[in-house]
């Protein structure tokens, strides 16, 4: 299915860098990928910081694209008028150097709390967009008072961006994600990714920082853009841009000649960072099951699974012994001299305007709600003698496995009807309903191979899904 994509972005010159020319930005490189894979892309967009972005009683439309007409015209239409398929949203890369919910040093409010206000105005006028932040580069003037810089500056530069900068942006989406479980935010980690690519024994080490960097903002050539592009194509739409795209000149030679290695190295590098990010909501309180005072030791133990990631976590971020950045406060005026035409600022922060699309809860159907029988449980060796509180606490079964204590067969009618389309609820009853094979002892009916096709993080509009505990959702992927 073509991919159909119309984005906001809350930015700076990270994602648009518009003084270097048509194609040192990020929507240009996305349209021409979109393009090549037959599908379609709109953009809009404006600049600010974090901080801006909230004071803002509507977002702005300042943005304009070589090859792109954005669909919304803000003489005419308001934000909430439009229908975005993706809210993305970039803060500085210069206020790194406090913890996300600190408040910014010259204010009383930390970018968390800003990004929550943005967040607000985004979940109320685009319910159905998906909510993405933007980790663009860090700031390279801490690492080097000259441009460009030597070459132990640039490596513990690259080195912090895979490391502490990186954690930094992993605590402030799973803050958000916490504080405001709707939006369910999904980072686009830009900075590792590209770092990894670029350091010493990267696959583009060769390049040098001239051809990276115009100065020590840093701003990018159109090199680096081109793939910033790339990690957000994959992180946007969960999976890599079109192999069969014809790189141009005007990028650097290695990334054409190594155009579909560097594709499959940015599919595993994107994929890893990104799973560093929990966006689960916590689980709605369960009702307490009276139990024995054994069972009780043994059984009452909901924490576990609730903080339990679906998946192993990629490898833990050997802390980096290079020094951080120096404080920098991030202004609200626009000081920098990387300031675009419209006379807001670039650099320093971006679109504080916490991603978190809003997912639809698809409508349960009435004909997935029924649970296939349930097998007999009871064997002729219990006798009539067992208490009440036996039964009560006895494991119940559904989908052929024993369910968690205090999850019942409804919860888990609740749960896939939720996390499930009706298509794949009806390919989990057709399947456990089928008689079993004698020779292998399980039902022979073969299943779906949807979940090999598609990526976790290529949610459509007709597939969106609402959140999951970790609980009830490790149990359903489990079984389906």
């Amino acid at each position: 299915m073509p991919i159909e994509t119309n984005q906001y972005f809350f930015g700076n010159s990270l994602v648009n860098f518009s003084e270097g020319g048509a194609q040192t930005n990020l929507p240009y490189w996305l349209n021409q990928l979109t393009l090549e894979a037959g599908g379609t892309y709109d953009v809009n967009g404006g600049f600010g910081f974090l901080r801006q972005f909230a004071d803002r009683l509507e977002p702005a439309n300042e943005w304009g694209f070589q090859g792109i007409t954005g669909q919304w015209d803000d003489d005419t239409e308001r934000f909430a008028d439009q229908a975005f398929s993706q809210v993305i949203i970039t803060p500085g890369n210069f206020i790194q150097d406090l913890a996300p919910t600190a408040n910014y040093p010259d204010g009383n409010i930390s970018p968390v709390d800003a990004t929550e206000s943005i967040l607000a105005t985004v979940l109320t006028d685009q319910p159905n967009a998906q909510i993405f932040v933007y980790q663009g580069w860090s700031d390279l003037a801490a690492f080097s008072e000259t441009f460009p810089p030597s070459e132990s500056s640039i490596e513990r530069y690259y080195d912090y961006n895979q490391e502490d900068y990186h954690t930094w942006f992993v605590d402030y989406v799973d803050t958000l994600n916490a504080s405001t479980p709707d939006a369910n935010i999904t980072l686009i980690p830009v900075a590792p990714v590209l770092a990894s690519l670029l350091e010493e024994g990267g696959p583009l080490a060769a390049i040098s920082t001239t051809e990276l960097f115009t100065d020590s903002a840093p701003h990018g050539t159109e090199t680096t853009y081109f793939l910033a592009s790339l990690i957000t194509y994959q992180a946007t739409n969960g999976e890599p841009a079109p192999a069969s795209f014809d790189v141009p000149a005007n990028i650097h030679p290695l990334v054409a000649e190594n155009y579909t290695e560097l594709l499959d190295y940015i599919e595993v590098q994107t994929t890893n960072y990104m799973d560093m990010v929990v966006p689960t909501p916590e689980l709605e309180p369960e009702t307490p099951v009276e139990e024995t005072p054994e069972e009780e030791t043994v059984d009452e133990t909901p924490e576990e699974p609730i903080i339990a990631p679906e998946a192993a976590p990629p490898p833990e971020v050997t802390p980096d012994p290079a020094p951080l950045p120096a404080p920098e406060a991030e202004v609200v005026s626009p000081p920098e001299p990387e300031l675009a035409p419209e006379d807001t600022p670039e650099l320093e922060g971006s679109l504080e305007a916490e991603r978190a699309p809003a997912l639809e809860v698809p409508p349960a159907s009435d004909t997935n709600l029924e649970p296939p029988a349930e097998p007999e449980t009871e064997t002729e060796t219990e006798t009539e003698t067992e208490t009440e509180t036996e039964t009560e606490t006895e494991t119940e079964m559904w989908r052929g496995q024993e369910l968690e204590q205090g999850v019942t067969v409804a919860d888990m009618m609740a749960a896939e009807a939720l996390y499930c389309t009706p298509e794949q609820i009806a390919e989990a009853e057709a399947f456990y309903a089928a008689e079993q094979s004698g020779d292998l002892g399980f039902p022979t009916v073969p299943m779906s191979t949807f979940y090999a096709q598609e990526s976790p993080y290529n949610d459509s509009e007709e597939d969106e899904s609402a959140p999951l505990s970790a609980s009830l959702k490790t149990i359903v992927t489990d079984i389906l």
